[in-house]
């Protein structure tokens, strides 16, 4: 027998599956959800929803963009002579969040490693 009522249960299972969430934390923020007045926890649904649904992957440069040509490729005021090549869309974030650098990105999603079965 489950100490949590079915539909809690699987709140909990689900946020587990985000990166950096254990069963604690899961259970922790599923009750803060169920906390919440209902008009909050649906807006956070639909904000879930719309960000899988129109956040897609720059054509130029791989970023995130809800846009085929994200912000960063179409500004003028980009240094297009300076890329930087970015193993993580986190790293380019962290990078971006500076406000130092004027040149624009390449995201690779990852190394590839062929040794250990990381291919393109």
């Amino acid at each position: 027998m489950s100490v949590y009522t079915r539909p809690l249960a699987r709140l909990i299972e689900q946020l587990q599956h985000l990166p950096g969430v254990g069963p604690k934390t899961a259970q922790r923020l599923a009750l803060h959800i169920l906390r919440r007045p209902e008009a909050e926890v649906e807006s956070l649904a639909r904000a879930l929803i719309e960000a899988k649904q129109q956040v897609g992957m720059c054509s130029v440069c791989f970023h995130l963009s809800a846009e085929p040509v994200c912000d960063i490729c179409r500004s003028p005021s980009r240094d297009s002579s300076t890329i930087v090549w970015s193993v993580t869309r986190a790293m380019s974030f962290a990078l971006e969040r500076t406000r130092e650098y004027p040149g624009k990105y390449h995201v690779l999603g990852g190394l590839i490693s062929p040794m250990d079965g990381i291919g393109p």
